[in-house]
């Protein structure tokens, strides 16, 4: 874990996805999340905006499985390196940020975030994510 990423609890309504997601991912992570009734992985937003860096599956279970809020951890494109997964597209922070903004998605896996540090782990309790923010 890394001590100066602290997890936090987000309000799900606040997450800017800028990415769409596939199907049967969402399905595979609805299905690990609730067959253990926890979260284990934080999702990674961009700390201004609350643009996902890292999690666009994990958010759109999330919102199937009606939870309120998610563990996150919060970065800067300072922090982070970013590359395009698909030919054609260029992508930076900026970018990504506006594309989250104004909800023009990339297609799946379009971007693929670099941290200099391995996430820090969560273990929590679904009910906790139930309640209200």
């Amino acid at each position: 874990m890394h001590s100066d990423w602290p997890i936090r609890l987000i309000s799900i309504e606040l997450i800017l996805p800028n990415e769409q997601y596939i199907e049967a991912r969402v399905l595979e992570v609805i299905e690990s999340i609730s067959s253990s009734d926890r979260w284990t992985t934080p999702i990674v937003l961009e700390h201004r905006s609350l643009a996902v860096m890292d999690g666009h599956h994990r958010l759109a279970a999330a919102k199937r499985l009606k939870l309120s809020r998610v563990p996150c951890v919060m970065l800067d494109y300072t922090q982070v390196t970013v590359e395009a997964r698909r030919v054609g597209y260029s992508v930076d922070g900026e970018e990504i940020v506006k594309r989250a903004r104004t909800r023009m998605l990339y297609p799946p896996k379009t971007t693929r975030h670099i941290f200099a540090h391995a996430l820090p782990a969560c273990d929590l309790d679904l009910s906790i994510l139930k309640l209200a923010t």
